[in-house]
C-alpha cells in the first residue's frame, strides 16, 4: 500500500504541536519523537509505526509548494506562508500556483498562539500613519517580507504604498532607513520593543492549516480517511 506522505514544519517551535496532531489521529512514529527530542536534527524522513504513512521534516515556507506539486499528499503551514505562496501567482509567471492544494477541509490548528501580523513604526510617524489612511496624496513607505500579503492588507484599507520587500531584520528599519512602517510577524513585541517601535495596527492573526493536494484527494481515497481522524482527534 502506497504511504501517505505528510510534510511537517522542521523547525523547534511547530515541529513538535505539528506533529502532536497527527499522533492524537493514530498516526505515532517513536523515530521522529526520539528525533524531535534531539536539539540538532540530521534525519527528516520518519516512517509512522504502523507503516501507512512518512512525515517529512521540511522548512514551513517550502511546505505549500511541497503539496502543490504533489511531493507531499499533505502538510501543515501557517498562513503567512500558504497565502504568500499563493498571491505570488500575481506576480510570478504561474497562474497555476496554489490551485492543487485545498486548505479549508479542517479548521485553523492554533499552533501558533497569538502570533499576528502588525503595523509596526517609530511613535513619532503614527500620526502620519493615520493620515495616510484618508489622504491619497501620502505615499506610506512599508518593509516586509511578505509582500503579496501586505499589498493586499493595505489595499483593502485603500491606502497608497510603496511595499519594499526584504529578507529579515526588519525591525531597524524605520530607525535605520526612513522607512514609515512594517509589516511584520510580532509573537511577544520584545523586537520591537528592543528596537523603539510600537504596534500601530494588529492586521490578522496568524493561523496554522491543513494543506491537502486535490489530487491526493482524489485519486487516494486514503488521504480523505486521515482527514476524518485528524478531524476527529482536533474535535
Amino acid at each position: 500500500m502506497r504511504k501517505i506522505v505528510i510534510a511537517l514544519p522542521k523547525g523547534q517551535r511547530l515541529l513538535g504541536k505539528a506533529y502532536e496532531v497527527f499522533k492524537r489521529a493514530g498516526y505515532s512514529s517513536t523515530a521522529l519523537e526520539q528525533e524531535i527530542a534531539k536539539k540538532q536534527r540530521k534525519q527528516l524522513e520518519f516512517v509512522t509505526d504502523d507503516e501507512t504513512a512518512v512525515f517529512l521534516l521540511v522548512r514551513i515556507a517550502d511546505i505549500p509548494q511541497y503539496v502543490d506539486k504533489n511531493w507531499a499528499d499533505m502538510g501543515i503551514a501557517a498562513f503567512d506562508c500558504y497565502r504568500e505562496y499563493e498571491l505570488s501567482s500575481m506576480t510570478a509567471n504561474s497562474s497555476m500556483r496554489g490551485d492543487n492544494f485545498k486548505s479549508d477541509l479542517l479548521p485553523d490548528l492554533v499552533l501558533c498562539g497569538t502570533t499576528r501580523f502588525c503595523v509596526a513604526g517609530l511613535p513619532e510617524r503614527q500620526d502620519f500613519y493615520e493620515k495616510c489612511k484618508t489622504n491619497h496624496e501620502k505615499v506610506l513607505e512599508v518593509a516586509t517580507q511578505h509582500p503579496n500579503i501586505a499589498s493586499r492588507y493595505f489595499a483593502a484599507k485603500d491606502m497608497i504604498v510603496d511595499i519594499i520587500t526584504i529578507n529579515g531584520s526588519s525591525e531597524i528599519m524605520p530607525k535605520h532607513t526612513g522607512v514609515d512602517v512594517i509589516f511584520d510577524i510580532v509573537e511577544t513585541g520584545r523586537a520591537l520593543t528592543e528596537n523603539g517601535l510600537i504596534i500601530f495596527e494588529e492586521a490578522m492573526p496568524i493561523q496554522t492549516k491543513l494543506l491537502v493536494s486535490r489530487a491526493a484527494l482524489k485519486y487516494d481515497e486514503n488521504v480523505g480517511a486521515v482527514i476524518e481522524r485528524l478531524r476527529d482527534a482536533i474535535a
